[in-house]
């Protein structure tokens, strides 16, 4: 820079200063300026520096500066150097992500920057990034876990380079995924399905997840853990039923990477085999064997509707094979035979691992099989899409003796007066224990015939003899006797195998007895009462008297005579109590106080008692 000469010599000072620090001297006392120029050289660095002159009078006064000079240095000075260091990928792009890094202060004045990568075998450098920023992705070299070499420098806006930084090594993350499954598909075997696929190299592991449409959501699809190092799996079956069902298998590396995951669709309606029970059991109950299984198909049954079931029975000695046509209702009367009775219930801990939150129990009470067989038994599944499974598992059990004894022999009716007196030979059988007898009844008005026990035992009679009241009436009467093995509450005719006579008796009623009823008494006893509420009603009446019927004088005689409601009640014949099987007629005949009948009673007493 430059002045006007004055008088003498004049002594300058220069300063100098960016336009945000405080002045700085350019030349010392010792070296002022003289001349009319000056050279000074500012740092290089593209900056604009001010400058101002000083006049110095002898004793080392300054004067007040010259103007402000501007002054604009040329850039010559390289950004600093800037250091790799590791980063990642946008998206966790699977690719090494270096990133060429300095302070902020230093990346200011940075426009531009370049990084290479050494081949590991030859040493070359190659150039893999060039730009406005200092973190990039290296599409060519991926993140698989290998070592990579990596150099950078930096450029400012003048054109000045940096120095490359010093080489720098180092592990790459790990994020290249394996390949995706290959050959993935559903194979159904006894109608579980099984998803399926080949091993892939370099998988340490596989997701299985099932898609749920009405959530939008992926839900694990495995019963233990999140993943899994098998490549044929019974998924679970999360969702609500549906025809068809969408999982999903991915491969994942030791360090998590996942494959693109693979859509496997399950249509059950092409299923060829339904699944069948996974638990049966039988049990010989009462007449026949209580069969139980449980069953579970998470994809084809929730609460309803349930699956039907075929029962399989097996003899086990001859290889005979039948279906069970129908099963005994649980009900205390005796009901057609119906289907199994089936129901859903909820899963207990000791089920297959394909099983849901709910299982399906099945009961059947089998009663057709043949009397003292063994039978194998297995369940026969038939799903909603009408496919059979295979036959369950196997359950046995030795059916009840169902064979009744067979009928009695020499059955015969000897008459006696209060009916008949019926005797037999045992059967063959060697099993049994007793003996039932039925008389039947014709219902005049339908001409059906019921059949009731009505016959009596005695401490005298043989085990195949009984004595059977029946008022003679000049008509038939049909009796049937049955040997039985086991203990029957209330047996009937066509549970056994009965033997049958008839036998038609005369008639010795009293003129006008319309009873059917024999009662068993050694000393009848005749109620005394009346009521106006029953069927003999008082009226007016004022007494009664007790009749019995002498056969041998076609006429009554009266027994005894008393005031109605007076004591006692009862009026016990004493006088024909050694007359056994004799049939004793009584009536009481109840009369106002001129005699006339106002109602009667009239029973029929077999002369018997239990102990005779």
């Amino acid at each position: 820079m430059g002045g006007k000469q004055r008088d003498g010599p004049r002594r300058l000072r220069l300063y100098r200063r960016l336009p945000t620090t405080a002045w700085a001297k350019v030349s010392s006392a010792t070296a002022l300026v003289t001349g009319v120029s000056y050279v000074n050289y500012p740092p290089a660095t593209g900056q604009t520096y001010l400058y101002v002159l000083r006049a110095v009078d002898k004793t080392g006064n300054e004067s007040w500066g010259s103007a402000d000079l501007a002054v604009t240095s040329i850039d010559k000075t390289p950004p600093a150097v800037p250091h790799v260091m590791q980063d990642v990928c946008p998206d966790n792009l699977p690719y090494v992500a270096p990133a060429l890094v300095t302070t902020a202060a230093n990346s200011a004045d940075i426009a531009w920057y370049e990084a290479q990568r050494q081949n590991p075998v030859t040493g070359v450098w190659s150039t893999v990034h060039s730009g406005a920023k200092g973190a990039f992705c290296d599409t060519g070299q991926p993140a698989d876990g290998s070592r990579a070499t990596y150099r950078g420098r930096a450029r400012d806006a003048a054109g000045n380079w940096s120095a490359y930084s010093a080489a720098t090594t180092f592990t790459t993350w790990d994020l290249t995924p394996p390949a995706p499954v290959a050959d993935a598909g559903v194979e159904y075997q006894s109608g579980v399905p099984h998803l399926k696929w080949s091993p892939v190299a370099g998988a340490a592991s596989y997701r299985v997840v099932q898609y749920d449409p009405a959530t939008g959501e992926h839900l694990n699809a495995l019963s233990l853990g999140d993943t899994t190092t098998e490549t044929d799996v019974v998924p679970r079956q999360a969702i609500g039923v549906a025809d068809t069902y969408r999982y999903a298998v991915q491969a994942l590396d030791a360090k998590g990477n996942a494959a693109a995951p693979v859509e496997i669709t399950l249509s059950m309606a092409d299923r060829g085999e339904a699944i069948a029970p996974f638990r049966t059991t039988a049990t010989r109950f009462d007449e026949g064997v209580l069969l139980w299984w449980l069953g579970a198909d998470p994809w084809t049954v929730d609460e309803k509707p349930l699956p039907t079931y075929r029962i399989v029975r097996t003899d086990t000695a001859t290889g005979e094979t039948s279906t069970v046509e129908g099963c005994k209702p649980f009900t205390s009367d005796d009901r057609p035979l119906t289907d199994p009775d089936v129901s859903w219930t909820w899963a207990f801990d000791t089920v297959p691992s394909y099983v849901g939150p709910k299982v399906v129990d099945g009961r059947c009470w089998d009663v057709q099989g043949k009397s003292e067989t063994m039978y194998e038994y297995r369940v026969v599944t038939v799903d909603r899409y009408g496919r059979a499974s295979q036959p369950g598992p196997a359950a046995m059990e030795t059916t009840p003796d169902t064979q009744r004894p067979a009928p009695v022999l020499d059955l015969a009716a000897e008459q006696i007066p209060f009916g008949v007196r019926l005797t037999w030979t045992p059967p063959a059988d060697d099993d049994v224990q007793g003996y039932v007898v039925w008389q039947g009844t014709t219902d005049p008005t339908t001409g059906e015939t019921s059949w009731t026990r009505n016959c009596w035992k005695g401490d005298s009679l043989a085990e195949t003899e009984i004595l059977c009241p029946t008022v003679p009436d000049g008509r038939e009467h049909v009796y049937r006797v049955a040997a039985t093995d086991a203990y029957h509450v209330d047996p009937r005719p066509e549970d056994l195998r009965p033997a049958e006579i008839a036998v038609t008796l005369p008639d010795t009623r009293p003129p006008g007895w319309a009873g059917v009823s024999v009662h068993e008494a050694q000393y009848p006893s005749v109620y005394l009462g009346c009521s106006d509420a029953s069927s003999v009603p008082c009226g007016t009446a004022t007494h009664y008297r007790v009749e019995r019927w002498n056969p041998g004088e076609s006429a009554y005689t009266t027994l005894s005579t008393g005031t109605v409601g007076s004591t006692p009640v009862y009026y016990v014949d004493s006088a024909v109590h050694e007359d056994l099987l004799s049939l004793q007629y009584y009536r009481v005949v109840f009369t106002d106080s001129s005699g006339a009948e106002q109602s009667v009673r009239s029973a029929a007493y077999g002369i018997w008692a239990s102990w005779l």
